[in-house]
């Protein structure tokens, strides 16, 4: 059965198999012969292929893109199209007429042509992990990276082997929407729909719930002086040794009441200052300076009177360290395998009730 299946879907296979590979090949070679990078998550720091200094990032990021739309892609001309040929061919009454079981049919298929895909996914993402974060230069070795996070949308998903866990749920969504709806193109179409769905739901809705968020709170004047200036304080974390190339990922920041609860400013009820007087109105620049100066102070009293009127009371900043990375690829990969799971169990339900 699994040389049937091989012969069957080799082209498939090798499609699934050698496109993240090739990618993978692809983006070590240009980073390597460029001699690194500098390991920052930001995605379009540096972007030509013309200029050499960005042949490497720019290669990097055009290696990322296309891994987070590889699994909606392999689940679309994979994942559908190892069921849905047979299907509108009637080519599957065929082997669900033979000696083999309907879950033997199956089950054969996902571990010979899914399985080798998701795999070279998993390889494909840890390649880029390594490019991007351990390739550092030497003359970079004690530089400090930017403000990206490795926590983010899109970097979080094409490194490391959470894309192995896209895959799996974008092959097994092709599968389920291949058996139910019986065409190609409607089965294509629902898969390309649910499993770019499901990418941008969990970084917006449920990556930050992985742990307790890390909370930063600012008294409203202390915002004030971080929007217009004037006596800030430093209110930037420690750096440890795991920091030392990537910042925090801050998912939330809102003006929040006495009881911590988000409050909506509404900056339309804010009074604004008339008659504001132009430089050329002054004798002298200390004179306009003084002026200046003046102003702002007036204009920050004005809206620290209008937040707390709206029943803000302080400025709360939401985040996690990047440091949990590794925890949250392991959570979010298995939270993928999970839905993945249940699709195939869906699946192995609907070819159970496959009528010859």
């Amino acid at each position: 059965m699994i040389w049937v299946t091989w012969r069957q879907f080799r082209t498939t296979i090798l499609l699934g198999v050698l496109s993240p590979l090739l990618l993978a090949a692809i983006t070590i070679a240009i980073t390597l012969f460029e001699g690194g990078v500098f390991p920052t998550a930001s995605l379009t720091g540096c972007l030509s292929f013309d200029a050499t200094e960005c042949r490497a990032e720019t290669a990097q990021t055009v290696a990322i893109l296309l891994t987070v739309v590889l699994p909606v892609a392999l689940g679309a001309f994979v994942g559908v199209t190892v069921f849905s040929r047979d299907l509108e061919r009637r080519t599957h009454v065929l082997g669900l007429t033979q000696s083999v079981s309907r879950r033997q049919w199956y089950m054969t298929r996902v571990a010979v042509v899914f399985l080798p895909t998701v795999l070279s996914m998993i390889v494909l993402g840890c390649s880029l992990y390594w490019a991007k974060y351990q390739t550092v230069p030497d003359e970079f070795a004690v530089s400090f990276g930017g403000y990206d996070s490795r926590l983010e949308f899109p970097v979080f998903g094409a490194t490391g082997f959470v894309a192995g866990g896209y895959t799996a749920v974008g092959l097994m969504f092709g599968a389920a929407f291949a058996l139910t709806l019986r065409n190609t193109v409607a089965a294509m179409v629902g898969t390309v729909i649910a499993t770019s769905l499901l990418i941008a739901v969990f970084p917006t809705q449920i990556r930050q719930h992985y742990a307790a968020a890390s909370v930063e709170e600012l008294t409203l004047e202390q915002k004030s002086n971080e929007m217009y200036g004037g006596g800030t304080p430093d209110f930037s974390l420690p750096l440890d040794s795991s920091d030392l190339f990537y910042a925090r990922w801050v998912f939330s920041t809102d003006y929040v009441d006495s009881n911590g609860q988000p409050v909506a400013i509404d900056w339309q009820q804010c009074a604004q200052l008339e008659n504001r007087r132009d430089m050329s109105e002054f004798e002298t620049v200390a004179e306009y300076e003084e002026y200046s100066n003046g102003l702002l102070e007036r204009i920050k009293a004005l809206h620290l009177d209008c937040f707390r009127s709206q029943g803000a009371e302080a400025f709360e900043t939401k985040y996690h360290e990047d440091r949990l990375f590794w925890r949250f690829q392991a959570i979010e990969t298995a939270l993928t395998l999970v839905i993945a799971a249940l699709f195939g169990g869906l699946s192995l339900l609907l070819v159970r009730r496959l009528r010859p």
